[in-house]
């Protein structure tokens, strides 16, 4: 399968995807509807952090069967109207940041060399993709983590030349390249190396090394409401942006901010998000303007909720992975289908002690999507105990709230957490203060 680009519409052997389905009244040939899967060849090399990723019922990690399982899985996702999803040569943020500076999955050692094991699971996520008529989109780095795994420019340099090298041997042409999630350059320990360099570097590669002048398509991304500058926006095939905290509103704002650039509307191409959050109120707003919409489900490591914190569970099987594949199975049919707010995935409190406080409270809520809420409020004994604008969410802000003016005994501690569309998710729970 050859994924080409017209105008701002993506073909999949030279036929527009979705071919003949309109949504609204609108078309929605040429879109590209995707989900982060970035842990599809997760391996943590590091015994020290390994077991974080155990799975519950043999109480060990295992990247053969984390591979397996995705591939077992894709096509369900492809049955519901997926038809592109997106990996990444470092993975993804577990748990967000708290395991940056421990855990090790690169693809790639420090010169850039690729790690046999590690594209043999890449192989065998791209041989079914190809079967069943998706595209892949393959990040080259991490940011958090690149700079760990690469000791210098040309070694970044070289990662990009080996991945087109290895493409080109197995005639792949259904993948899309993401230099960098979202930064414009890949850091490493002896400096950065620019996306836009990088980005031509791989197109004139790859029509040599395919042979017969097919170029991989290339881009780069950006944080949660995110725009690209002019030169950015220029050098790109495609245009990637992750809605990360943006709700339907804002995408239709960063939708309308792209399409008014006067570098952007003197060549036009696909508009795609590949990264958003649960909430699937985004997907219809991105297909009545004709933009790619990418579902991200961060979960925590249950083998249960989400797609990004391993040990992940592959399948359809919570509420807001069925929300998302049922909106975009109707959506892709040519359907209407409802589209009820979603409120936050909120499971409680993480620290909240068992034993008597003295000093300061560091509860947080446990929320699954950060990105998808607004800031949350707070309130013991139904007065307002501050409010947390970003992860991990902690009752009185980073420093926790002084419970020192608290009497003695039990108090209940609630929070109040938003959803970007709207909807309200409200969780209590007790916890007793220390006599002096």
């Amino acid at each position: 399968m050859i994924v080409g680009i017209r105008g701002e519409d993506f073909l999949y052997d030279g036929r527009p995807t979705y071919e003949g389905v309109s949504f609204r009244g609108r078309s929605i040939e040429g879109l590209l509807f995707n989900s982060r899967m970035v842990q599809a060849t997760f391996d943590d090399e590091k015994p020290e952090t390994r077991s974080l990723w155990a799975y519950p019922d043999t109480g060990t990690w295992d990247p053969e069967r984390n591979t397996a399982e995705f591939v077992a899985a894709m096509p369900s996702w492809r049955a519901q109207g997926l038809i592109a999803v997106t990996l990444d040569l470092q993975g993804g943020g577990p748990l967000y940041t708290q395991y940056y500076d421990q855990y090790l999955n690169s693809a790639c050692d420090p010169s850039g060399a690729l790690k046999p094991a590690y594209m043999a699971r890449l192989a065998r996520v791209l041989d079914r993709a190809r079967e069943l008529g998706m595209a892949v989109i393959v990040g080259l780095v991490y940011f958090g983590v690149d700079h760990r795994y690469l000791g210098n420019p040309d070694a970044a340099r070289t990662l990009a030349d080996n991945v087109v090298d290895w493409l080109a041997e197995r005639d792949d042409r259904h993948v899309l390249i993401e230099i960098a999630n979202e930064r414009t350059h890949i850091r490493t320990r002896g400096g950065n190396v620019e996306a836009i360099e990088l980005m031509a570097r791989i197109r004139e590669r790859s029509r040599a090394a395919y042979g017969d002048g097919f170029a991989l398509l290339c881009s780069t991304s950006l944080g949660g409401g995110g725009m690209h500058d002019d030169a950015h926006l220029q050098a790109m095939d495609y245009v990637l942006v992750h809605g990360n905290g943006v709700g339907p509103d804002g995408h239709r704002r960063m939708i309308d901010e792209i399409r008014a650039n006067p570098v952007f509307a003197a060549a036009p191409k696909p508009i795609v998000f590949n990264e958003s959050h649960t909430d699937a109120s985004c997907l219809p707003v991105c297909a009545e303007l004709h933009a790619s919409w990418g579902y991200f489900d961060q979960g925590r490591g249950s083998y249960r909720d989400g797609y990004q914190t391993p040990p992940v569970c592959w399948e359809i099987n919570t509420e807001p992975k069925r929300r998302f594949f049922d909106l975009l199975k109707g959506i892709t049919a040519g359907a209407d289908p409802e589209v009820p707010p979603m409120p936050p995935m909120v499971h409680g409190f993480d620290g909240l002690p068992a034993e008597p406080v003295t000093g300061c409270l560091m509860a947080s809520a446990a929320i699954d999507d950060r990105w998808g809420v607004r800031p949350v409020e707070f309130f013991i004994d139904g007065a307002r105990a501050g409010q947390g604008q970003n992860y991990p969410y902690r009752v009185g802000g980073p420093e926790g709230f002084d419970v020192t003016d608290l009497a003695p005994g039990e108090h209940t501690l609630r929070a109040v957490v938003p959803s970007v569309s709207g909807a309200t998710t409200t969780v209590e729970a007790r916890f007793t203060v220390a006599a002096p």
